[in-house]
């Protein structure tokens, strides 16, 4: 085993950040014969969106909206989703077909030459599941003219097949050697490329259809250099058993590195990601999926109105299931690449219009069989509780600049927990004095952030503080095995 370290280079200012991607999706996909159905490789679908997609998805949310996409096996099919991609998506796709892409990648890149300029330009491939972290570092090398960056894995360990995968030396920042069966190595090729023309030229002069040879060569040369994406997600999705590991990565990755309460992490995640994963394979958006869970939960208040005990442990049972339907929106929009600020909006504003809903409800329902003027009283002030706790952590990093930290209050103070608490309220036929307790608990919480921000005035300190009390997915404590990072919703 070569035991030479991937060390990184004196970050030097380079070539300008590419605009444009080059995409490789010729391939048939004959191992995934069971999940292509008849379909070219490319479309296979993934949790709801097609191979291609959700690399094009992954670049779009990267800044890259221009493709050039090399199309070989039923080309027409891949092209025409592609047309339907790019309209969708609002970014431009140009097609090339390869005619000797069974020659391998090395032909199907080849083909995508006259189509590139001189500027930089990323090469990826359309069966690859990547994340954008890692487009990111690519994107950070220092490219001179001339040069090739591949980005590299030197962890052995969380590589699907070992067998499968192309192994490189890296040593002082480059790749001096790569190759499907090198007996010695110490990185894995992820098949994320930032390039010059000079991989043209040497696919060119060396008149070869592999990728693997044209790289090799360059790296012999000195012109291969190292991105070291240790740590950062991709997989080769090219057998059943690499599908499937596809599909549990971007399940296990749905939970928010951040701004999830106890009851979601703990209960509602583990259920929520199950529907989504059905939810995926539907034409219900996000959006949709956030009125559905504000129509579940209004029909559970309806319920808790009438004041019965059945009536109300339907009811109750019914707003739990809408708070679990609840991390379904941002869920799903994570999986398919939906997340928008128009929609976190929406989806923080319908749960504030159900947090009151509920607690009228209850209200009623109990003022009714016992109307003491505390009643109402005690209802206003949990309902205030409950529209109060979101405010006070938007308000503050509005305010000061920088977020308040993800401790144990922000995380109590979350309308999981305190629709939770209604819930096994209403099952022991005691809804509205569970509500009294989560609002006292919400109060206790807003008044502890009100003080804890107050003494936390000055940026470095708050974000050192927030950073420690996130639960990272590439940080010990975050318990979701190897974490997807996706885009992140409104806090509640």
């Amino acid at each position: 085993m070569v035991t030479v370290p991937v060390e990184s280079k004196k970050v030097e200012k380079g070539l300008p950040r590419p605009r444009l991607a080059v995409i490789l999706a010729a391939g048939e996909g004959s191992r995934l014969a069971r999940f292509r159905k008849s379909r070219p490789k490319p479309l296979v679908p993934l949790l709801g969106l097609s191979l291609v997609e959700r690399t094009i998805a992954t670049c779009i949310g990267e800044g890259i909206r221009r493709f050039v996409v090399v199309l070989g096996y039923r080309a027409e099919a891949v092209r025409r989703h592609l047309e339907e991609i790019a309209a969708r998506r609002n970014c431009e796709i140009e097609c090339v077909v390869a005619p000797d892409w069974k020659r391998g990648n090395g032909a199907s890149a080849r083909a995508a030459a006259a189509k590139v300029g001189e500027e930089p330009f990323l090469l990826l491939m359309a069966d690859h599941l990547i994340d954008g972290s890692l487009i990111r570092t690519v994107c950070r090398a220092p490219l001179r003219d001339g040069q090739v960056c591949l980005a590299v894995d030197r962890d052995r360990g969380a590589i699907l097949d070992e067998r499968d995968v192309t192994k490189t030396v890296v040593s002082d920042g480059r790749v001096v050697r790569v190759g499907k069966n090198l007996a010695e190595w110490n990185a894995a090729d992820t098949g994320v490329f930032l390039c010059t023309r000079a991989l043209f030229e040497e696919l060119e002069r060396l008149d070869t259809g592999s990728l693997s040879e044209a790289t090799n060569s360059l790296a012999e040369r000195g012109r291969l250099l190292a991105a070291d994406a240790t740590g950062q997600l991709w997989l080769d999705v090219d057998t059943p058993e690499a599908y499937r590991e596809a599909v549990r990565r971007l399940l296990a990755g749905l939970g928010k590195p951040s701004g999830d309460g106890f009851i979601s992490q703990y209960v509602n995640r583990p259920i929520s990601t199950r529907l989504s994963a059905l939810l995926a394979h539907t034409r219900l958006t996000p959006n949709w999926i956030t009125a559905l869970s504000f129509v579940i939960s209004l029909a559970g208040a309806g319920l808790l109105a009438l004041g019965q005990y059945a009536a109300g442990v339907i009811g109750a049972l019914l707003v739990q299931f809408g708070s679990i339907v609840d991390g379904c929106d941002g869920e799903v929009a994570r999986l398919k690449h939906m997340a928008s600020a128009r929609g976190a909006w929406l989806d923080s504003m319908l749960d504030r219009y159900a947090d009151v809903a509920v607690a009228l409800a209850v209200t009623f329902a109990y003022a009714s069989a016992s109307p003491e003027h505390w009643v109402w009283i005690g209802g206003f002030l949990a309902a205030w509780g409950f529209l109060l706790a979101g405010y006070v952590t938007k308000e503050f990093e509005l305010r000061n600049g920088f977020p308040y930290p993800d401790d144990w209050l922000n995380r109590l103070k979350r309308r999981d927990l305190r629709l939770l608490i209604i819930c096994a309220g209403a099952l022991v036929g005691q809804p509205f004095y569970a509500m009294l307790a989560a609002g006292a608990l919400t109060h206790f919480c807003i008044v502890g952030i009100l003080i804890k921000g107050w003494l936390l005035r000055r940026p470095r300190e708050a974000k050192a503080s927030a950073e420690a009390l996130t639960l990272s997915p590439l940080k010990p404590g975050f318990t979701a095995p190897a974490p997807w990072r996706g885009a992140a919703t409104a806090q509640k």
